[in-house]
């Protein structure tokens, strides 16, 4: 039998947490139940919940709404399991725990609603934006407030391990960071994904490797190792702290191919960030709506966008190759146009590419597998969940008459960054040409960071499975901003496939291509390559490398690819010749 403070806390099926939060909401349940009407700002909103932020009586507070329509949503609901219930339970268990978290202040399950309201954290961000927004800065106090962050989430992991409970989607996305006054204070959200269990070490390694899949690229190894000493002496847990770490990236292993893998399978379905379209004359296609993963250079990755909108605009995919457009590329494989259109608010320009067949027998082989525009689609945004800048792929168009593919359009957005050898002209001449103008030592740091940048690109996408047989220095831009670290975007992924087993043969392939690109850069040296092969062969931990067998293996690879080009050119040059003579002795004799 529920205790008579209980029973004061409860009224008309709305569930307070004391009766402070009943006094501060219970004159406003016709706004929480609407608050679209009352103006309150969405925040989120996805198939299975919304997010509104507001106020009541002076005070900030988020509304959280469920709303998920599926037989199997419905069905735990029905057997009394609630997740607005759960939020305020965890919100109560981890405070006991010594856990700072959200606090909820009430909650709501029945008659086909279910909500709840938590006490907003404020002034707060997300600790993954907090982050990256002191990754690229070098300064020690930015360092210093990194550590300070990472030792008190440390803390609070241990506290909340120690007492039984896991956040089953743990993330810097979920967790708020209060950085004021020199201290950081951090905040547990997203508690409906909170469970309860034994606190074994195999279950806490699991629930560490989510944080690790989050925060693996944007740490180093020795950051990952202080914080989980930290976190050890914190839970007063037996074990190494390199022992703990084998085990969390085994862990991790498996997580991030479980987590790719059902993201890279909504890109062709409907959901909140893509959706699929029928338009007039048998076109067929998939779109972008929103784009989960955001970088520098692009604009569109922060534009909202509809299927009404995108109808719209591909009425007639054709007319977006014609008219006022400027021409890039019109050659047997491809035609590629550049144009700006305004969608969401805001002007996109965009990079539109009608693949041509070069031979015959890919009208059969095209009967049987996606077009070019749709598995370029699909790769792009793998890189992008994979955290490799490229393009941001907008939409992939194709007809078909049964499975005869007629035609086929992919839409980018365009970067407007500079190419690598472009980038490298500019900044690294002397004197300097582009808009900062660099000192001598601040070149060499710059050139170092782009190569090395370049071989952790190849790295990535090696250790991701991906072969490119077109990786060259034009298909990659440099985006960078003085006094930040500078970044690679790559794009032109028609080159680009997955492969199950990456042979050692393929990893060398890459290497030479990119290798011999860049020869074409007057100013990047011999010391500059092998910046390039240093970046793609260390990793965290590795120590030092004997890199010797992998240069001298590289040398020779890329002189015997150097004269295959040679000979390619001589006998393309011999053929054009030809022709010009073959048609002046025919004028002569007309």
């Amino acid at each position: 039998m529920r205790s008579q403070k209980n029973k004061a806390c409860d009224c008309g099926g709305v569930h307070y947490a004391d009766p402070s939060a009943r006094a501060l909401l219970e004159g406003s349940l016709g706004v929480l139940e609407d608050p679209a009407v009352a103006g309150w700002q969405l925040v989120k909103r996805n198939a299975s919940r919304s997010v509104w932020h507001g106020s009541v009586g002076g005070q900030r507070v988020y509304l959280k709404q469920f709303h998920a329509r599926s037989l199997g949503s419905r069905l735990v609901r029905g057997l009394g399991v609630s997740r607005a219930r759960r939020e305020m339970h965890f919100s109560a268990a981890l405070q006991r725990a010594g856990v700072e978290a959200v606090s909820v202040l009430a909650w709501t399950c029945g008659g086909g609603r279910e909500w709840m309201v938590s006490r907003a954290v404020e002034p707060a961000c997300g600790a993954d934006a907090w982050h990256e927004a002191l990754a690229g800065d070098r300064s020690p106090a930015a360092r210093r407030r990194v550590e300070q962050a990472s030792a008190a989430l440390a803390r609070m992991l241990a506290r909340m391990h120690a007492a039984g409970i896991f956040h089953q989607d743990l993330h810097c996305g979920n967790i708020l960071v209060q950085d004021a006054g020199g201290s950081v204070e951090l905040v547990l959200m997203d508690l409906h994904r909170v469970a309860q269990g034994r606190p074994t070490r195999p279950a806490m390694a699991a629930n560490l490797a989510q944080l690790l899949c989050d925060r693996g690229d944007f740490t180093t190894r020795s950051q990952r190792l202080r914080f989980l000493k930290h976190y050890l002496a914190a839970l007063g847990g037996d074990g190494t702290a390199r022992g703990w770490q084998m085990m969390i990236e085994q862990s991790a292993q498996r997580h991030r191919r479980t987590l790719r893998a059902k993201r890279d399978r909504r890109v062709l379905k409907d959901n909140a960030y893509f959706a699929r379209i029928k338009l007039p004359r048998g076109w067929r296609g998939h779109v972008v709506l929103a784009s989960k993963r955001k970088f520098p250079p692009s604009v569109a990755c922060e534009a909202t966008f509809s299927a009404a909108q995108w109808a719209a605009l591909l009425e007639r995919p054709e007319s977006l190759l014609e008219g006022d457009c400027e021409v890039l590329k019109d050659s047997r494989s491809s035609l590629v146009v550049r144009r700006s259109v305004v969608m969401g608010g805001r002007e996109i320009t965009m990079h539109i590419k009608r693949p041509r067949r070069k031979q015959w027998y890919k009208i059969l082989v095209d009967c049987l597998r996606p077009s070019r525009p749709v598995r370029a689609f699909e790769l792009g945004h793998a890189l992008l969940t994979r955290r490799i800048a490229t393009a941001l792929p907008l939409a992939a168009l194709e007809r078909r008459w049964g499975p005869l593919l007629l035609d086929s359009i992919l839409i980018t957005e365009t970067v407007f960054c500079p190419r690598l050898n472009d980038f490298f002209n500019a900044h690294l001449s002397v004197p300097p040409s582009g808009e900062h103008q660099l000192t001598p030592a601040q070149q060499r740091q710059l050139a170092q960071d782009v190569l090395t940048e370049m071989g952790r690109l190849l790295q990535r996408l090696h250790d991701n499975n991906y072969a490119h047989r077109d990786l060259k220095a034009n298909n990659m831009l440099v985006h960078w901003r003085g006094g930040r670290s500078p970044g690679i975007v790559l794009v032109d992924l028609d080159g680009l496939r997955p492969v199950r087993v990456l042979t050692q043969r393929r990893r060398f392939q890459g290497l030479m291509r990119l290798n011999v690109s860049l020869l074409n850069c007057p100013v990047v040296n011999h010391a500059g390559q092998l910046r390039m092969l240093l970046g793609y062969l260390r990793r965290p931990g590795s120590g030092r490398i004997n890199f010797k067998p992998y240069w001298r293996v590289l040398e020779a690879w890329s002189a015997r690819k150097l004269r295959q080009q040679i000979r390619s050119r001589r006998i393309t040059q011999a053929a054009r010749r030809q022709r010009e003579d073959d048609g002046g002795r025919t004028t002569q004799t007309i």
